[in-house]
Formats: C-alpha cells, structure tokens, sequence
C-alpha cells in the first residue's frame, strides 16, 4: 500500500464527525416540509419520523417530551412541515437526523395558493394559450392511458370508450397517482405512450380526493412535461371543485371518464345515424333524377317523332332493365348491417393510416367521394331517362299513331316537299297502308306559333 506523501495530520473517524457536527450546528434549526414515508412510536415514548420529497430523506426524531403532546400521529404519505432545533449527528452508525420539536400538516389554504402560484407561472409562458395545444384526432388509431394499477379510474375509461366506441384499442401505462413519487412516475407513463407510433391520444384519469392527494396533478413538472409532449392529451381528474393545473396545459379535460370518452372517440350510433342520413339523401336526389326522367318522358311519349331510332334501340332496354333490378338489390341491403360487418375492416384502414397524416383528413375524402357519389348519380340518371324513354316507346301503336315513309323508305317528318301524287306507306297497327297523296293541307296552329 503507498503511503501518502502529503504532510498532514491523520485524523480519526470521531474526529471527522466531531467537525461535521460542529459545522451542522453553526446552520441552526428550521422548517422541512416533506411527505411522511414511515411513523412510529417507540416504547420509550419518543416518535421517529422518515421524511422524503421523492429525491432525499431525511430522519427525525421527536423526543418523549415533545411527543406528548401529538395526540394523533401523521399517516404515511402525508404532507406536513415539520419545526426542527437542530442537525444531530450519530457517530456511532454515521447517520444525520432532525431534533423535531413541532409538527402540523399543510393546510389546504396554503396547498391551494402554491397550485395558484404554479398556474401564474403556466399562465404567464403561454402554456394555457389553446393556441399551443394540439388538436384531438376524429378517429384515432390507438386510445393510451395513464392511471393507477387497479384503479376504478381504469375500469370506468376503458367501460366508456368500450360503450361508446367498441373497436376502441386502449394501451395502459400504470403509474403512481398520488405522493410525492407519482410526478416522475406519471411524467415517465406519459413519455412511454407517446413514443408508441400508433397512440395518437393520451387520457390521464385518477378518481377524486383531497387538495392534498390531487396536489401532483397541480404539480408544474408535470405540467410542463405534457405540454411539451407530442400527443394530445386529454386529463379526467374527477370528483374535485378545485380543477387540478394540468387540466389547464392539456387539450381537453373532462370531469369524468365517460365525458373524457367523448372527447377521444366517435360514438358509433352517432356514425349510424349520419350514415343513414347520407342514404337517404342520396336516395331523394336519386328519386328526383326519376321523377324529373318520368316528367320528361310523359311529355315526349305524345309526339311520334324520332321513334323509329327508339324502336331500333329496343333489344337494350332489356338489358337496361337487368341492370336497374341488379342496382337496386344492392342497394336495398340494410346500411346498418354493411357498417357492422365492415368494422374490422374500417379499424384495419385507419391503422394503415401514417401518424404524420391526421385522420381527419379520411373526412375529407369521405367527403370528395360523396361528390363524386352525386355526380355518378346525376349520370345514371340521364342513362335511366334514356332507357325508360325506349320503354314508353314501345307502346306508339298502342296510343294510334302511325309511321309515314316514301316510297324509298325514309321517314316522313313533316309535310314539307310534300305534293300531290306522290306514293307513301303509313305503317300503323296491324299492318301497312300503301296511299297517294291528294292534297297537303298545311298546319295553321304551327304556322301561327
């Protein structure tokens, strides 16, 4: 072993401890406030207290004397401040502790103005702007969730989106929700979900409780660390007057779970309901089309011009007709029964949907698919007014109208270069006259129009 070279005087442990508590002495006493982590009273009367703020602890000790006076014990996880004389210093097993003379539990009133003071803070760098929060997605692929292991919170977000949106998926991320461990351990579960690519919003729910149990929900770390997050997050804190800070950071909140599922998922019987909407719109232009088709053809059925062409068409209204009854057997299937039948396949297409893309771009070219919708309509319509104008033409002979040609087989679409002497055919029901025009006696009606 080298010996030092360093001429000084080696000193004892005892002697190293005899200084530090003379140095510890020179500070005086003071006020801690922590969180109680364990509480007893010894046989001998007096009371040791663990104090941590979830990075240090620290021993107390409050001797029989004083401890007399405590008629009831703080719990453990309890907020309190505690009055101290002195640093003591144990040599014999090298520990520090706090000669406690005076405990009391952190008022409410003083709990509440340190969450204001936070709040001012968030306030005064922009955090609340609803500017800087990032929107909530319409469909989101993927539901995260930052609560207690085992919470009523957790059964009561997971039933609401369950009840509201059934192919919900829901990734959990278990956290402390109270104490002065749950601020890093909730700012971790949060930082977890959102490096999950498919999580594309978060809800941060607990049940209620006291200033003092809510107080990491006020707390400006977390605050600030969901706020720089680049998930959405949605806070359900319920049961509570006093709304906890990162309600004011987050992009919604809600004061309980199944407000909170409104904010994050479509409700499916809403969806249904639009759906039906749409189809039944659809189907009032599509009537329309018909019934304007119908008009149309009624006013045109009365004139025997152009049937000849109609009546060379014939061999496709067949045709035509096959594929109308084909339409309209699709589109008698029940909508309802489509959309529950598709809901696997509509999950898998919003999973394929990159995260970069927001989804409610989908809207929008739901939306430009609708127009193109109208727009087939609109064609089919003219189509169908086509084919149901061969239809009514099938019954010219029916309605006494006759078809005249010359002798070289063309039409005769009016009396003009007509004259006397001259041979026609007049095709009508039941057979064909062969004629010879005397005289042409011009319209007086038409002449006058």
């Amino acid at each position: 072993m080298e010996v030092p070279t360093v001429d000084a005087v080696a000193e004892s442990p005892s002697a190293i401890w005899r200084r530090v508590e003379g140095a510890l002495e020179d500070l005086g006493g003071g006020v801690v406030e922590a969180e109680v982590q364990k509480c007893f009273r010894a046989s001998s009367g007096h009371v040791y207290l663990d104090l941590t703020d979830g990075e240090a602890l620290v021993k107390c000790v409050i001797w029989k004397s004083n401890a007399d006076r405590i008629t009831e014990l703080p719990h453990e996880g309890q907020l309190i401040q505690a009055r101290y004389s002195k640093i003591r210093v144990y040599a014999k097993n090298g520990s520090v502790s706090l000669d406690v003379n005076a405990i009391r539990g952190a008022g409410e009133g003083e709990l509440l103005a340190r969450v204001h003071e936070a709040l001012a803070r968030l306030v005064a760098d922009g955090l609340t702007d609803p500017e800087s929060k990032l929107p909530i997605p319409r469909f989101p692929r993927r539901v995260g969730l930052v609560t207690g292991r085992g919470s009523d919170a957790e059964a009561d977000v997971i039933r609401a989106l369950r009840d509201r949106f059934a192919p919900t998926r829901i990734a959990v991320s278990y956290s402390l929700v109270q104490g002065v461990n749950a601020v890093p351990e909730l700012i971790d579960a949060l930082a977890r979900l959102d490096m999950e690519p498919d999580v594309d919003v978060i809800i941060l729910a607990r049940g209620g409780g006291s200033v003092e149990d809510l107080l990491p929900f006020s707390d400006e770390r977390l605050c600030r660390a969901i706020a720089a997050l680049g998930t959405p997050v949605v806070t359900s804190i319920g049961h509570t007057k006093q709304r906890p800070n990162c309600d004011h950071v987050a992009s919604a909140a809600a004061e309980v779970p199944a407000r909170a599922a409104e904010r994050v998922v479509p409700s499916a019987a809403e969806l249904v309901e639009r759906i039906d909407r749409r189809i039944a719109e659809l189907t009032g232009i599509a009537w329309g089309a018909l019934a304007t088709a119908e008009a149309q053809i009624d006013r045109s059925a009365m004139r025997p011009a152009g049937q000849a062409a109609l009546i060379a068409r014939l061999g496709r209204i067949d045709l035509a007709g096959q594929s109308l009854s084909h339409a309209l057997t699709i589109a008698a299937t029940a909508p309802r029964e489509r959309i529950t039948r598709s809901a696997t396949t509509m999950l898998q297409a919003l999973q394929a949907v990159p995260r970069a893309a927001s989804l409610d771009a989908v809207r929008e070219r739901l939306g430009r698919a609708t127009g193109a919708l109208r727009h087939q309509l609109a064609l089919g319509a003219t189509s169908l007014t086509g084919a149901l104008n061969l239809v009514r033409a099938r019954d010219w002979r029916e309605r006494g109208f006759a078809l005249v040609r010359l002798a070289t087989g063309d039409l005769v679409p009016s009396t003009d270069g007509l004259a006397a002497g001259q041979h026609v055919t007049i095709q009508l029901k039941g057979g064909t006259l062969a004629a010879t025009i005397e005289h042409v006696h011009p319209d007086e009606t038409e002449t006058e129009q």
